[in-house]
C-alpha cells in the first residue's frame, strides 16, 4: 500500500511543473496629479518600465466654464517599481498637440502635431527620447506639412511599426469634405523619410472607413477599408452608416493604384478584417465571414494569403463558427450591485428608451497576432467588443438662489466579451480555434454643469485613426507566449472559477472593485488544451489593468489604478512572472 501511495505521490509531483504558475510583485502606491484621465505603458526593457500619464489641463477659463486640454508626461520605473524620473514636456511641446509615444527597436520617440488654422496647414513633428533621462535628443523635427482646402477639412495621424519593426509607417488623413485622401510616409529610426506617397481613395467622405494600411517589403501599399450606406434609424430618423462591404486595393510607392483586390467569394462574405504581416514579409488577411450576402450572421473565421504582385488573395483557409453561442450566454449577480452600478443601469436604460445612444456594432475585433518560434505558427486573438456613448441630463432646484442647476453626464460604455484564439501554421492554414467565454461591462462617466465649470471628456473608439486612450480601464485582456503556451490574462467575475467552454453561461462582471479576480488561461499551442488559474484578487484599491500590460519575455508589467477626474488618481505598478 505504501508503495502504491509513493508511486501516486511521485506522479503528482511530476505533473506539478506542467501546471502554469504565476507570481505577482507589487510596487508602492503613488498619488498622481489631479485630473489624471489617461495612461499607457509605452515599453519596457531590462532597466525598467516606461509609463505615459495624461492629465486634464485647463487651457482657458470663462465665467460660465473652462476649456481643457490634455498634458502628457513620461515616467520611468526601475524593475523594482521605484521611480527613476518623471518628465514633463510642457516646454518642448509649447504650441503643439501631443500625439503619442512610440517605441521602435530599443528607442522611444515622441510625436506631436500642429494645426495653423489661419493658414489651413497641418504639421507633424517627432523627436527621439533619451531613455536614461526622458529628455528629447534634439528639437522637435518637422516630418510632414499639409495644406488643407478649408478650415473645416479633416486631419488625423496614425503611427505604427512597419516591415517587422524596421520603420515607422505614418498615415495622415488629409481628407476634404467630399473625398478621402491619405498621405503615406515610411520613416526610419533616424526620422529620415524613406518613402512618401499621396493617395486619393476616390470614395465619398461619408461612405468609407479606413481599416488597415500596410507597407510591404516590395514597396507596395495595401489599403483595406469598409464601404457604407447611409440609412435613417431610430425614432428621430437619424442617419447611421450601415456596413456594405470590405474593399482592398494595392498601390505602388508613388501612390498610384495598381489593383483592386476581390475580398469576397461567391459564398463567403467578409464581416471583419485585419492585415497580418508574417516574419517572411508576406501579408495575410484575417477575419470573419458570413454565408449570406446580407451579412447578418457570423458563420466562421478565415485566413487568406495576399499576393501583392498579382493583386489577389490565394490559399484561403476557413473554419466554421456558431456565432449564436458566442457572447450571449451570461447572468448577472445581484450581490455585485451598489448605488453606483444601479445608477449606471438606470441611466443606460433611459438613454436607450430616449434613442440617445450612439452605438458601434457588436463585432469581433482582432487585437493581436503573435509568432510562436517553437513551431513557426501564429496565434491570432480576437475579442467581441462593443462601444456605446450616451448622455443624460439631471436638474436640481436651489431654493436660496431660486435657480435650477442642470448637469449633463457623458457616459462611455464598453462591453468586452468572448476571446477567440486562432492557431495557424506558417503557410496560413488554420490548425485549431478556441473560444474563452467572458462578459465584461464597464462605464466611465464625466459631467459638465450649467452653472460653473465641468469636465466633458471625449475619446474616439472607431476607425483606423481611433485614439481611445486609457478607456476601458479594467476590461479586455493581455497575452504572451511562453514555453510553447499562449497565456491570456484578464479580469473576470470571482464566481467564474471553472474553465468555461464554447457557449457556456458565465457571470457578467461590471463591479470590478467588488467581485473580480485577475485570471490566467494557459493554452497548450500544439493541442489547444486549456487550463485556468487565479493570478490575483482585485479590491477597492487595486484592480489590475491587463489591456495596458507590457510583456517582456515571461514577465507582464501592468498598472493598477483608481481614476479620480477631480482628485488625485492612485497608481500601483505590478509584475506578473509566468513560470
Amino acid at each position: 500500500m505504501r508503495t502504491i501511495l509513493f508511486i501516486v505521490g511521485c506522479l503528482l509531483l511530476s505533473l506539478q511543473p506542467m501546471a502554469q504558475q504565476y507570481q505577482v510583485n507589487w510596487g508602492d502606491m503613488l498619488k498622481m496629479k489631479k485630473g489624471t484621465m489617461d495612461m499607457d505603458i509605452v515599453t519596457a526593457d531590462n532597466t525598467g518600465v516606461y509609463f505615459a500619464e495624461g492629465s486634464l489641463r485647463m487651457k482657458s477659463y470663462f465665467v460660465i466654464g473652462a476649456a481643457y486640454g490634455t498634458a502628457y508626461k513620461l515616467i520611468k520605473f526601475d524593475r523594482n517599481f521605484e521611480e527613476v524620473y518623471e518628465k514633463d514636456y510642457k516646454r518642448e511641446l509649447k504650441g503643439l498637440e501631443f500625439h503619442s509615444f512610440q517605441p521602435l527597436g530599443n528607442e522611444i520617440f515622441l510625436f506631436a502635431t500642429d494645426y495653423i488654422k489661419k493658414e489651413r496647414v497641418f504639421k507633424v513633428y517627432a523627436s527621439k527620447v533619451d531613455k536614461n533621462t526622458g529628455d528629447l535628443s534634439g528639437n522637435m523635427l518637422e516630418i510632414g506639412s499639409y495644406t488643407l482646402e478649408s478650415k473645416r477639412d479633416d486631419y488625423d495621424l496614425s503611427v505604427a511599426p512597419a516591415q517587422n519593426g524596421q520603420y515607422f509607417l505614418l498615415v495622415t488623413d488629409i481628407s476634404a469634405s467630399d473625398r478621402n485622401n491619405l498621405d503615406i510616409v515610411l520613416l526610419d529610426k533616424n526620422l529620415k523619410i524613406k518613402q512618401h506617397a499621396s493617395i486619393d481613395l476616390q470614395y465619398p467622405k461619408n461612405t468609407y472607413s479606413l481599416e488597415d494600411v500596410k507597407y510591404t517589403a516590395n514597396n507596395k501599399i495595401v489599403v483595406l477599408g469598409k464601404e457604407f450606406d447611409e440609412v435613417p434609424v431610430g425614432k428621430r430618423k437619424r442617419a447611421r452608416l450601415v456596413f456594405k462591404k470590405y474593399a482592398m486595393a494595392i498601390y505602388n510607392a508613388k501612390g498610384k493604384k495598381e489593383k483592386d483586390v476581390v475580398v469576397e467569394s461567391d459564398d463567403k462574405y467578409t464581416l471583419g478584417g485585419k492585415l497580418m504581416e508574417l516574419k517572411s514579409g508576406e501579408l495575410l488577411l484575417a477575419g470573419f465571414y458570413s454565408n449570406t450576402s446580407n451579412k447578418e450572421d457570423l458563420n466562421g473565421f478565415f485566413l487568406s494569403k495576399l499576393n501583392t504582385e498579382v493583386g489577389a488573395l490565394t490559399l484561403a483557409s476557413f473554419k466554421p463558427l456558431d456565432a449564436s453561442m458566442l457572447g450571449a450566454n451570461y447572468t448577472e449577480d445581484e450581490a455585485d450591485e451598489d448605488d453606483e452600478t444601479r445608477d449606471s443601469k438606470r441611466s443606460s436604460k433611459k438613454a436607450r428608451d430616449d434613442d440617445e445612444e450612439n452605438e458601434f456594432p457588436n463585432s469581433y475585433i482582432i487585437k493581436s497576432v503573435d509568432f510562436n518560434p517553437a513551431d513557426n505558427s501564429y496565434l491570432i486573438t480576437a475579442e467581441i467588443s462593443k462601444y456605446t456613448y450616451y448622455t443624460y441630463t439631471t436638474s436640481e432646484y436651489n431654493a436660496s438662489t431660486r435657480s435650477w442647476r442642470t448637469t449633463t453626464y457623458h457616459v462611455h460604455r464598453f462591453e468586452n466579451k468572448d476571446i477567440l484564439v486562432v492557431n495557424a501554421d506558417e503557410r496560413g492554414q488554420i490548425k485549431w480555434i478556441n473560444d474563452i467565454p467572458k462578459n465584461q461591462l464597464e462605464e466611465i462617466r464625466t459631467s459638465n454643469s450649467g452653472v460653473g465649470g465641468g469636465i466633458r471628456f471625449y475619446s474616439d473608439y472607431s476607425g483606423y485613426f481611433a485614439k481611445g486612450g486609457g478607456m476601458p480601464y479594467y476590461s479586455s485582456f493581455a497575452q504572451l507566449i511562453h514555453n510553447n503556451r499562449l497565456i491570456l490574462v484578464f479580469n473576470d467575475h470571482s464566481k467564474n472559477n471553472t474553465l468555461a467552454g464554447y457557449g457556456d453561461k458565465v457571470k457578467r462582471i461590471f463591479n470590478f472593485r467588488k467581485n473580480s479576480n485577475t485570471w490566467g488561461v494557459s493554452i497548450d499551442i500544439p493541442t489547444g488544451k486549456m487550463t485556468r488559474r487565479t493570478i490575483s484578487t482585485n479590491d477597492e484599491e487595486t484592480i489590475l489593468m491587463p489591456r495596458h500590460a507590457m510583456v517582456v519575455k515571461n514577465e507582464v508589467f501592468l498598472p493598477s489604478w483608481r481614476i479620480r477626474a477631480l482628485a488625485r488618481t492612485k497608481l500601483k505598478m505590478a509584475k506578473i512572472t509566468v513560470k
